[in-house]
């Protein structure tokens, strides 16, 4: 996950870009959790335009999304910020909401659990 800064982000802002950035600081444990769980989503979905900015160093994007608390991830969409994740449920759910910024929405992770047992 590429790490961004204030000014990449007002960049991706200006050109109206869809995207998400993981807003995390170095020594939270859940951020370190929610990472995982976002590398393991990147790992699924590698196209998902998902960036990470270590907030300590953004004040200017923190102070503008008015981030009450990290872990978060802002959605972008065509430049604009339509939603806030501050619970990291599992890699499924964040699947399930990164999923339309690259029009793959329809798809979700199967388990075996959901098929069958096809044994006699």
């Amino acid at each position: 996950m590429q790490e961004w800064n204030d000014d990449q982000i007002k960049q991706a802002l200006i050109e109206k870009q869809s995207f998400a950035v993981f807003f995390h600081t170095p020594f939270c444990g859940t951020c370190k959790v929610a990472r995982r769980m976002l590398d393991v989503a990147l790992t699924i979905e590698p196209e998902l335009p998902l960036k990470a900015c270590n907030a300590n160093y953004a004040g200017a994007s923190v102070q503008k999304w008015k981030i009450s608390s990290i872990p978060c991830i802002v959605v972008v969409e065509k430049g604009t910020a339509s939603r806030f994740i501050y619970a990291v449920k599992s890699v499924d759910y964040l699947l399930a909401e990164l999923r339309h910024l690259t029009g793959m929405q329809h798809l979700r992770i199967v388990a075996s659990s959901d098929f069958p047992d096809n044994t006699p």
